[in-house]
């Protein structure tokens, strides 16, 4: 069997109603040399014989259990015969053309490591979902739910990618290290987006690779588990990852937004519980991160200007507010 220049990876729990859309579109491709492994999370819905019944072709990595998207899609690159790796969510409807536009966007752009797709809602296609990602605070996602007039249309660099829909030099992961598992799911491609950055990985966002996106039809199904996750990979992300001078310009207002979100949610909600279980994954995750943090740190190999340039834009309190207040979310 000849080596495929593309590995698409598709990580999937309880997913068995979203596959055959996910799979179908992947055949539809008009570029041809990749390989499809889907990684199952220890399902129980019958979606491994689903995916060996009727998707021969697709080579399938079966986990016992749940053990979340990074390890999934670790246990995918690391089985990954192509030079190039591409992540699909597989609640997602691929364009035909989107993989063959990932991969010549690589291969006619030797500095980039990485590539964001232009992903739309896939109940309502005039509606964006995703247009790259920037890091700011809390994360934000380009052009969320903006009707699509054609303002993303044209390539550019950006911070990062959606891992939702996203390809990589396999290269680069063996350089800047794979998707932290202690993060379980949330915020793991914006963390691996600063480390490719901080190292001088560039990320260019692709308009004419089209993906469609059933959003949130796996992560609504856990939504107490979803704000831990989200809350507490996001301090990590800061953490890890950001150089001194740049982490004092923005600790101030991150954490007065991050209390802000918890004590929303709180309202929402009144799940003390969560709340306490929040704290105690942070404490307990923290040691790590800081080990985690004298090591990247050493990797560094661009200004920091370069680094808040490209991620923010960092606003201040009373902007933040006034330009987002009506978009937090705390259920993402």
């Amino acid at each position: 069997m000849s080596t495929p220049e593309t590995s698409v990876i598709i990580p999937n729990w309880n997913g068995r109603d979203l596959l055959e859309i996910c799979l179908s579109s992947l055949k539809r491709q008009t570029y041809r040399d990749f390989e499809v492994i889907v990684v199952d999370n220890g399902s129980s819905d019958g979606s491994d014989r689903f995916v060996e019944s009727f998707y021969p072709e697709v080579r399938i990595y079966k986990l016992q259990t749940n053990k979340g998207f990074c390890v999934a899609v670790n246990c995918g690159i690391k089985s990954a015969r192509g030079k190039y790796v591409a992540l699909l969510n597989n609640d997602t409807e691929a364009d035909p053309a989107w993989l063959g536009e990932l991969v010549k966007a690589l291969n006619e752009n030797t500095d980039v490591g990485f590539c964001a797709s232009k992903m739309m809602n896939y109940f309502n296609r005039n509606l964006i979902d995703n247009a790259g990602d920037m890091l700011c605070y809390y994360g934000h996602t380009v052009g969320r739910d903006e009707l699509d007039t054609g303002q993303y249309d044209q390539p550019r660099y950006l911070f990062s990618a959606c891992a939702g829909a996203a390809i990589y030099r396999k290269e680069m992961f063996e350089k800047v290290g794979f998707f932290d598992e202690d993060f379980f799911a949330y915020y793991e491609d914006i963390d691996i987006g600063v480390r490719a950055q901080l190292m001088g990985y560039k990320c260019l966002y692709v308009p004419t690779a089209i993906v469609y996106h059933m959003i949130q039809a796996t992560s609504s199904q856990i939504p107490a588990k979803r704000f831990i996750w989200m809350q507490r990979n996001i301090i990590c992300v800061h953490l890890k990852n950001m150089p001194v001078k740049l982490l004092g310009h923005i600790i101030t207002t991150f954490l007065l937004l991050h209390t802000y979100s918890t004590f929303l949610y709180f309202i929402k909600t009144r799940d003390i519980k969560t709340i306490i279980k929040l704290y105690y994954n942070i404490i307990k995750i923290l040691p790590r991160t800081i080990k985690k943090r004298s090591h990247i740190q050493k990797k560094i190999t661009v200004p920091v200007s370069y680094i808040k340039s490209i991620a923010g834009p960092f606003l201040t309190l009373f902007d933040y507010f006034r330009k987002h207040t009506s978009k937090i979310k705390i259920f993402l």
